[in-house]
């Protein structure tokens, strides 16, 4: 059985490292453009019989790593932007711990203090019950059980 709660605080820990891979994806799709654009045209070599292969094979290779990189930017994109949807769907204060917690990884003191409570206590206390709210938007009727 899945544990719906553990899963919601990885998805809401992995959302700024999605941040980042769609930086770096972005990046290695220019690269692959910038490697696959034509480099001029080359001498024709007419004392050869045959023409090689290997810049066919290579135009191929690079157009299957672009669709693959492509394919993982549109995935990345939307993964972020379900997470953002779900949050904004929450109590704006349950949304902001998420947020602080996971996302902004603050310390819990500072968090208490913009929240204005005395106690950590009631910071992971709050934490749960934003993190179980999550987890039934996310993942739906099957979170109930382990929330």
């Amino acid at each position: 059985m899945i544990n719906y709660f553990k899963a919601a605080e990885r998805t809401l820990s992995e959302r700024g490292n999605l941040e980042r891979a769609l930086e770096n994806l972005n990046r290695r799709k220019s690269r692959i453009i910038q490697r696959s654009a034509p480099q001029g045209l080359p001498e024709m070599d007419y004392s050869r019989t045959y023409i090689s292969g290997g810049g066919a094979s290579d135009a191929l290779t690079d157009c299957l790593q672009l669709a693959e990189v492509v394919r993982e930017i549109e995935s990345t994109k939307e993964t972020i932007e379900e997470i953002d949807r779900v949050l904004s769907q929450l109590e704006p204060s349950d949304s902001a711990i998420l947020r602080a917690w996971y996302i902004d990884h603050r310390t819990k003191g500072e968090i208490a203090e913009e929240l204005n409570y005395s106690s950590t206590t009631t910071v992971y206390d709050l934490r749960n019950k934003a993190v179980s709210a999550f987890a039934i938007l996310y993942y739906g009727a099957g979170s109930l059980s382990s929330t």
